[in-house]
């Protein structure tokens, strides 16, 4: 029997070792054909800078179960997609970004938002519009603040902000790992949630990451018919807090 598709379906990446890419693609549940692909990006993992492993790791120290640990991973890889959509001029701009260029960088949520057009991916879509938000209001590009900010979009922020730390950048060299803790610390109930930035550094602690668990990531969604598809840092006191 030949399969229609209509049935559920799942956000899936997947890293090609040999030409070190990563595909994030839309597979059948029912017959696994991949019936779209979201994007393929340059993709390096880093033993313990992997963004999605380290958006799991928290999810699980904060108690999520396991589907909304599964999505909260798939967010943290479609939402960094949103930042090559940036022109590369401005990426790499090693010099003070212009007003423009810095309104083009804030665009980067709903860059990634943009490419989940599904109603089934639509809690994934809002965390990762939501990852520029801080609990003291003064995020973009609504202004929530507090409670209004779903909890995985502040998971989100905090492994956006530690990566981007101890990260190279066009402007500047890598943080150490104890620098960008104490970032996170300092800006804990301002720019962070507390508590997230609390299961964080255990997580961070208490967790090895290994390049070999960042290959595969699942999250599932449902189909009406059938599938669709749709750096600079900020600085405050002169550190980079809010990740390209």
């Amino acid at each position: 029997m030949v399969c229609d598709h209509a049935g559920p379906h799942s956000g899936v990446s997947r890293y090609e070792r040999r030409s070190a890419r990563l595909r994030l693609t839309i597979v059948c549940d029912r017959c696994g054909a991949e019936q779209s692909e979201l994007a393929s990006i340059d993709y390096r993992p880093n033993a313990w800078r992997a963004p999605a492993l380290l958006a799991e790791l928290t999810a699980r120290e904060l108690g999520l179960d396991e589907p909304r640990i599964a999505r909260v991973r798939f967010a943290t890889l479609i939402g960094d997609v949103g930042r090559d959509q940036i022109p590369a001029a401005i990426i790499d701009k090693r010099g003070p970004l212009t007003a423009d260029e810095f309104k083009e960088v804030r665009r980067q949520p709903e860059l990634g938002a943009g490419l989940l057009a599904d109603s089934s991916f639509d809690d994934v879509r809002v965390w990762i519009l939501s990852r520029r938000e801080r609990p003291d209001g003064q995020g973009y590009p609504r202004g929530l603040s507090g409670d209004q900010i779903p909890l995985e979009a502040k998971i989100l922020a905090v492994v956006d902000a530690y990566v981007a730390i101890t990260s190279d950048r066009p402007h500047r060299p890598a943080r150490h790992h104890r620098f960008a803790l104490r970032e996170l610390i300092d800006n804990s109930g301002t720019q962070f949630d507390a508590s997230v930035v609390t299961a964080f550094i255990r997580a961070r602690r208490d967790e090895r990451v290994t390049p070999g668990s960042v290959t595969t990531v699942t999250a599932t969604r449902t189909l009406n018919g059938g599938p669709t598809a749709g750096r600079r840092t900020q600085t405050r006191s002169g550190t980079p807090l809010d990740a390209g």
